[in-house]
């Protein structure tokens, strides 16, 4: 060992870093000012929720309660409630389980509310994994016990108890248990109850009440700790299980304000603050924000009075600063109630123009990126040596896609904080802007605290905090600016600019020449290739008071103070250009209209390939040292000509930590594809450390998400590949990317943040592409759009699309068509739109009911296990800049089950089996007549094709339809040239479509032309059906003698009318009421029959008046059972028709095979007639006999066949063996109808596990539909009375316990 090396370790652990707050100022803002710490200030946490069992989120600084309510927003925990009455303190619960209620509980108003929940729709996943791995683990045991005893028998009915067995266990699915709830009103407020363990016995349970009333937590889970809290709306009528849908946003909370009073580092930023938790994650949606979720964590913001609101959620937006919801946060919860909204920035970096929505392009909103700092990482990243801080390189970075700066300002995006309970860790290290915006929240908490002590009576609006920490950041590595939170600095410039009422104006900019842009952004070639001219228009924006509403305002004072505000404003800008190639005027009058002024940008000298940044700051002329009251950011994006190699070559490029280089490419118009070469030169010392790499490349696209152009791949370097004399050996990383002609893209590469040692690194480019120009029956899809795709109409039968490669030369020409998809457009079938009744779904602008367009679809399947998408363009695939408040749609199938919920935007869905479901959506929005144009809007299915479609393609014309036509000049495909065209003909008439394709369906695919051009998109619309090819009948003059004596002669119009009158007759019989005419009606008939076909219809309609529930109910259901006078008549009726159709049934399995003569095919048409009524009369004589085979008629299956006498006949069991024996022959013994029938018999004998095996059979393949629902429910009961009769109480006890979930009472809520 080393005698100068110190190998003692440090005597405390570096804990500050934990929750890093010393780089903020923050810490010793509390320090100076302890009073301050938060206190009196409420955050509303807009994230899965906080977990009501957190450490650290108990009590504030001061022994408040931490978390003031707990609000589930989604509606996801909503639980529809049902009036039922009490007998001897009892109820029958929503699942059908009676309730036992707790005596103490009070209730003077007698009424009673039940309803129930599925328990894996209140957890989050890792909840639900844990719940169904030890629920698994105590039924194997169970179902290995049945497993083992079916096992240890012998013969026949031994292997059928152990296949049915088997079969049951892997037809196996835990699908968790059913919370009961009981709600009632204990004469001050509603209270519940919930059954969390399903014994219905809640005589020792606690009634909860709403948690901001009373305090109230329970346990969902007692071994998962798992809590919740509850509230009640709508008089009662709703119940609300709020639970976590995640961890996060417990994380989240303790950043904000955690508290632990036995450690202070552990503490989070404002430990005085309170909390608000509105859960807008969705557990039907995986924790993903919905739109119903915002808009009433919106209201529950102004409800509660939080003066902070952080929300480390986002998505990407294909419009900035645009929506339904974003729009009134901006206006209501920012600019009327006074509430600073704080959201991430978004982890998509570290390529520009990557930030989420809200956070990063919504205006009024504070975008908070991620820093890192040297007390990070050291209490968090185990990093044996430390590198400069700076931004985090994931995070995602501005300008904004309409210009405006992105990110606000940068906090600590890391901590090591309170985490769930239920997650089993007390404390836990997330990173990303998530943690970034509760640290900025924490700070705005502690300037809000700090505020309402030293200036109690003056107002703080969101704007004068964001100036505050905005204008006294520390400058770090941002390209546009934005620094790092400094806590004690802002508070400060607070104090400073407290009496100037200026400070809570903010300013909307708008650059007037592009669509209305908040900054000027330059980043085409186009763009920068001359010198540009813009008007920028600025106006103030003035908050407005929550109680100066029109409604609000009686004496019209309110009103009076707002408009004297804004008639005195006035600000005389001077106006600051920071770079040489801009010019602006010097100066600008501006008033409470606002005003506009020129700038002029000259890029042309700008070097190209580099990201260019400025800003015009505009100062008040009165107080300059105040800073810049506003800002135009100006951003240049000037691209590299590729030229015509279509290639570039950015050389070797060197990095350290966290370093980052960005080029920007002018994409070639023509292009479809880049291939982007990265090769590690071997220089790197042996001793140099590995490192990761980020490869972001990025396209903006007009109105589209940035991630729809976009890859970001990870390379390792220097990972296992050092050689034996030192150095490493060379690596290469190859990124491809489908790519817009004509839009700049963005090649970023980034040595990751916590990557030590220099490397270096090589990156090429080229770029491919073939594109669609034109073609006879093909369309060029999205025409206009940058995007190219082909549209084939079926119709043509040969379809001609002409091919270009516009950029390059191109090799290997080899056109390869697939399409492995069918869209069906499917109209609503039910439409309604109304307004919403509950307290919580009123808009906020105007507190008037929101409305809801209710869809329902009808969707059916053809195949098991059944892929589809599920589509509405007009509304989906959209959250933040959607024009409605929400959409939301759910799969249910034929028993009433909820299957999947889709919540914003939709994904592939699984159909497990065939058969009908409903698709029930709903829009919401505040204006009833903009959804009136959606109430017969088309949903698009979009089914994966079990096998792709091939279309056939050929470079020429005759090529399609025959090989014997020589074209020795015909092109091959092997090269074409630079601006070179070429066609390609699609055989969509050899093309083998799928069966269930109907006309106006559209196959959709890809079209792959050669291996470097990315693929193109491809529909083929299905054609018109084919009509049916129809005999031509031959002139009589042809016509063979044999075929003339064939032909049957035509019958009179008496004949026919006499044979339409004993059709209805016959229908009739089943339809009669009264016994008397139908007994009368049946000897008419038979009396005027004249054959044995004709005597077999009467018999047979008589059969099924008798035995109306043949195909769908058990022999011994009521009212399906036959009674004993009813039986003995079914069984002579049956005897009857079995004599006369026995002998004809026998005719149609000698033409099983072959029909030929048209005299044969109406003999085998009469015969299968003859041997559907045999069957039939055969079924029904097994469910007569098996009735009258019982020692006790009336009970239930329960009975043993007796073998006595029937009036002289043979035994009636053994004429039920008989008959089992016949059915068995001819019919088919696994149909549901034979298997009712038979399985009394097989009770009977004992042959339980032979009955129940086709029963598990057909119950796993059975399509769920509305038509074979009675059958499927019979079926149910069978195999139920199977297993009781085997005692394998353990898959009893499973069906019992899911059929509330499986077969619920009415559709869920959505």
């Amino acid at each position: 060992m080393d005698a100068g090396l110190d190998t003692t370790p440090r005597t405390e652990y570096p804990a500050a870093g934990l929750q890093p707050r010393a780089d903020t100022q923050a810490a010793e803002f509390v320090r100076k000012y302890p009073e301050y710490d938060g206190r009196g200030v409420v955050v509303a946490v807009l994230d899965t929720g906080i977990d009501a069992g957190a450490k650290g989120l108990q009590t504030t600084s001061t022994g408040q309660r931490k978390v003031v309510d707990y609000v589930d927003c989604t509606g996801a925990g909503d639980v529809g409630l049902q009036d039922v009455e009490a007998t001897d303190n009892t109820v029958r619960g929503a699942s059908g389980r009676t309730l036992r209620l707790n005596a103490a509980w009070t209730n003077p108003t007698g009424v009673w509310r039940v309803g129930s929940k599925r328990l894996y729709d209140l957890v989050p996943a890792d909840v639900r994994a844990r719940m169904v791995a030890e629920r698994d683990g105590r039924f194997s045991k169970r179902a290995a016990a049945v497993r083992d005893a079916a096992r240890a028998g012998s013969g026949e009915e031994s292997e059928a108890r152990a296949a049915a067995a088997a079969a049951l266990e892997a037809a196996y699915v835990d699908g968790g248990s059913v919370v009961d709830c009981v709600v009632f009103h204990d004469g001050s407020q509603w209270r519940a109850a919930l059954d969390t363990d399903g014994s219905g016995d809640l005589t020792q349970a606690e009634a909860l009440g709403a948690y901001k009333r009373t305090g109230d937590v329970g346990l969902l889970s007692r071994r998962q700790l798992f809590y919740y809290t509850l509230n009640f709306y709508d008089e009662g009528r709703t119940l609300s299980i709020v639970t976590c849908a995640g961890s996060h946003g417990t994380h989240v909370a303790g950043i904000v304000a955690a508290w632990h009073a036995d450690d202070a580092a552990a503490c989070g930023v404002a430990p005085g603050a309170q909390l608000v938790s509105l859960t807008i994650g969705d557990h039907r949606a995986g924790s993903m924000e919905t739109g119903t979720g915002l808009a009433r964590a919106a209201a529950a913001i102004v409800e509660h009075g939080a003066r902070v609101a952080n929300m480390s959620y986002g998505e990407p937006s294909a419009t900035p600063n645009a929506g339904q919801w974003v729009q009134a946060v901006a206006q209501e919860v920012v600019r009327r109630h006074g509430c600073a909204f704080v959201a991430s920035a978004g982890n998509e970096g570290p390529a520009l123009t990557t930030l989420g929505a809200p956070g990063g392009t919504t205006s009024g909103i504070i975008s908070v990126g991620a820093y890192v700092g040297l007390e990070q990482m050291a209490a968090e990243y185990g990093m044996y040596a430390r590198v400069r801080d700076g931004v985090f390189t994931w995070s995602s970075r501005g300008p904004t896609a309409d210009g405006a700066r992105g990110v606000d300002v940068y906090a600590p995006g890391s901590a090591v904080t309170s985490f769930p309970a239920y997650t089993r860790e007390r404390r836990h290290l997330s990173n990303g802007t998530s943690m970034s915006a509760p640290s900025l929240s924490g700070v705005l908490a502690l300037l809000a605290s700090a505020w309402l002590r030293e200036l109690p009576d003056a107002r703080l609006t969101p704007h004068r905090l964001r100036a505050a920490v905005t204008r006294t950041a520390k400058p770090i590595s941002d390209a546009h600016g934005a620094g790092l939170v400094q806590t004690d600095a802002a508070w400060q410039f607070l104090k400073a600019q407290a009496a100037r009422a200026a400070e809570d104006v903010a300013y909307s900019v708008r650059v007037d020449d592009t669509r209305g842009m908040r900054g000027i952004y330059l980043r085409n070639a186009e763009d920068s290739a001359r010198v540009r001219f813009f008007k920028v228009a600025v106006a103030p924006v003035f908050p407005t008071a929550a109680d100066a509403r029109l409604e609000d305002d009686a004496d019209g004072s309110r009103g009076q103070q707002e408009s004297q505000a804004q008639f005195d404003f006035e600000q005389r800008v001077l106006l600051v250009a920071r770079a040489p190639w801009l010019a602006v005027p010097e100066s600008l009058y501006v008033g409470s209209a606002g005003a506009p002024f020129s700038v002029r940008v000259d890029a042309t000298q700008l070097e190209p390939g580099r990201l260019h940044t400025a800003s015009i700051d505009a100062y008040d002329s009165r107080n300059v040292d105040r800073g810049p009251i506003f800002s135009v950011p100006v951003t240049v994006t000037k691209p590299l000509d590729v030229g015509a190699a279509a290639a570039a070559d950015l050389g070797t490029l060197s990095f350290g930590p966290a370093d980052i280089v960005r080029r920007f490419i002018a994409v070639p118009r023509g292009a479809t594809s880049v291939e982007i070469v990265v090769r590690t030169p071997n220089t790197l010392p042996q001793d140099a450390a590995p490192a990761l790499f980020y490869v972001h490349c990025v396209q903006l696209v007009p109105d589209t998400r940035f991630k729809r152009h976009h890859v970001r791949q990870r390379i390792d370097l220097g990972h296992k590949s050092y050689g034996a004399e030192g150095g490493a050996s060379e690596q290469k990383h190859v990124v491809t990317l489908a790519v817009v002609g004509g839009a700049t893209l963005e090649v970023c590469l980034a040595q990751f943040w916590s990557q030590l040692d220099r490397h270096d690194l090589h990156v090429r480019m080229s770029f491919a592409g073939l594109v669609p120009v034109a073609g006879a029956g093909a369309e060029l899809a999205d025409a206009g759009a940058l995007e190219p795709g082909l549209v084939l109409h079926a119709a043509h039968a040969v379809v001609r699309a002409d091919f270009a490669a516009p950029m390059r030369a191109e090799h290997g020409i080899k056109p390869a068509a697939t399409l492995n998809a069918l869209r069906r457009a499917l109209r609503p079938h039910t439409s309604r739109v109304a307004p919403l009744q509950g307290e919580r779904d009123t808009c906020l602008a105007t507190g008037q009911a929101m409305y809801a367009l209710d869809l329902e679809y009808r969707l059916d399947t053809w195949a098991d296990s059944t892929e589809v998408r599920l589509r509405l363009p007009a509304v989906d695939t959209q959250i933040y800049e959607a024009w409605a408040e929400d959409f939301a749609l759910s799969v249910f199938d034929a028993n009433k089950r909820r299957l999947a919920t889709q919540i914003g935007y939709t994904d592939k869905i699984t159909l497990r089996l065939r058969g009908d479901y409903l698709v029930r959506v709903r829009i919401r929005h505040r204006r009833a007549k903009d959804l009136d144009a959606l109430k017969d809007v088309p949903l698009l299915a979009e089914f994966k094709l079990p096998t792709p479609v091939t279309v056939a393609t050929k470079f020429d014309l005759a090529s399609v339809f025959t090989t014997t036509v020589a074209n020795p000049g015909a092109y091959r495909g092997e090269f074409v040239p630079r601006g070179g065209r070429f066609a390609v003909f699609f055989d969509v008439l050899g093309a083998k479509l799928p069966t269930d394709a109907k006309p106006g369906d559209v196959l959709c695919g890809s079209l792959s032309l050669n291996g470097r051009s990315s693929n193109l998109a491809l529909e083929l619309v299905v054609p018109p059906a084919k009509i049916e090819q129809l005999k031509t009948e031959q002139p009589k003059a042809e016509q063979t003698k044999a075929e003339q004596s064939e032909k049957a002669p035509s019958k009179s119009d008496v004949d026919q009318l006499e044979e339409a009158l004993r059709k209805v007759r016959l229908d009739h019989i089943a339809k009669a009421t009264d016994a008397a005419v139908r007994t009368r009606l049946i000897d008419e008939l038979l009396a005027s029959s004249s054959t044995d076909e004709q005597r077999a219809e009467v018999l047979h309609a008589q059969l099924n008046a008798l035995d109306p529930a043949r195909e769908s109910a058990l022999p011994w259901a009521d009212p399906a059972r036959l009674g004993e006078p009813a039986a003995r008549t079914a069984v002579a009726v049956a005897d009857q028709l079995i004599a006369l159709t026995r002998a004809p049934a026998l005719t149609a399995r000698l033409f099983e095979k072959s029909a030929q003569s048209a005299a044969e095919k109406e003999q085998k048409k009469h015969a299968d007639g003859a041997r559907t009524q045999l069957i039939a009369a055969l079924t029904t004589k097994c469910r007569a006999l098996s009735q009258l085979a019982r020692d006790d008629a009336t009970s239930e299956e329960s009975a043993e066949l007796v073998d006595h006498d029937d009036e002289g006949l043979e035994p009636v069991a053994s004429r039920y063996e008989q008959a089992a024996q016949e059915l068995r022959q001819w019919g088919d013994a696994a149909a549901p109808a034979a298997l009712m029938a038979l399985v009394p018999l097989q009770i009977a004998q004992k042959q339980y596990g032979r009955a129940l095996q086709p029963v598990l059979a057909w119950l796993g393949k059975a399509p769920l539909t509305a038509a074979n629902a009675a059958q499927r429910a019979a079926m149910a009961d069978l195999r139920d009375v199977l297993l009781e009769k085997l005692e394998w109480t353990a898959w009893s006890d499973y069906f019992r316990e899911m059929a509330p979930i499986t077969h619920p009472a009415d559709y869920e809520m959505l």
